[in-house]
């Protein structure tokens, strides 16, 4: 069953939305505003964001967009009441997007979800690191017969790593990107821990290694 987060703030038009989609077998998460999004992010994975343009908080649609793409590619369908061009651009410009205008028929959201979902097919290729084969879409690292299985956060911390290897990447942007926080200190603790289990799974390969340094941040290195 695909996962759906809906972002309206407006009830009467998000509410029968989710309602429509759960009809049609889609499992539903529906907020009203910006200040859970991300963290509703996190928790429920969607395959895909309904985002409205214009919400009544710091943060509008486009805000939100580029906080997910910080993290990952989820497909995005923006929906908006306003009639400019300039909206419609800059959805567009965002990649691995879509856009409708209010008001909307339910078989046109469906049929432009259909169309971004059916462009987001996950492949399921494992990440090499050394001998070990992550996995990000199931939270594992594999290696020879034993498979580990990661919460979202190391799974999230190693991704990171993975797409930066051989590379610093400082802790500030690391709890920015996994965390979505500017203050680093209120998950300073947390990620030390998570780079303490890493570091311990990994250490079963010579040619890995997770280094921490106070100025520079957190490498992983792998020797080919």
């Amino acid at each position: 069953m695909k996962r759906i987060l809906i972002v309206e703030d407006d009830v009467n038009l998000g509410t029968p939305l989710a309602g429509a989609l759960e009809m049609q077998n889609y499992q539903v998460e529906y907020l009203t505003n910006d200040e859970q999004v991300m963290g509703k992010f996190h928790e429920f994975k969607p395959d895909i964001v309904i985002l409205d343009i214009m919400l009544n908080g710091i943060l509008d649609g486009f805000d939100i967009a580029k906080l997910i793409r910080n993290e990952n590619n989820t497909p995005i369908l923006f929906t908006t009441s306003r009639d400019g061009n300039e909206d419609f651009k800059s959805g567009l410009s965002i990649e691995n997007t879509d856009y409708v205008r209010k008001p909307y028929k339910l078989m046109e959201i469906m049929m432009r979800l259909d169309n971004l979902l059916s462009q987001n097919v996950k492949t399921h290729k494992p990440i090499r690191i050394g001998h070990f084969s992550f996995l990000p879409d199931e939270q594992s690292l594999k290696f020879e017969y034993e498979k580990i299985h990661l919460n979202y956060y190391e799974s999230e911390v190693l991704t990171l790593l993975c797409q930066n290897k051989n590379n610093f990447v400082s802790r500030k942007k690391i709890i920015e990107i996994v965390w979505n926080e500017k203050k680093i200190n209120s998950k300073e603790a947390s990620l030390n821990n998570i780079l303490s289990k890493l570091r311990k799974y990994l250490n079963q390969d010579a040619n890995v290694t997770l280094e921490s340094k106070i100025k520079l941040g957190v490498r992983l290195t792998v020797v080919n």
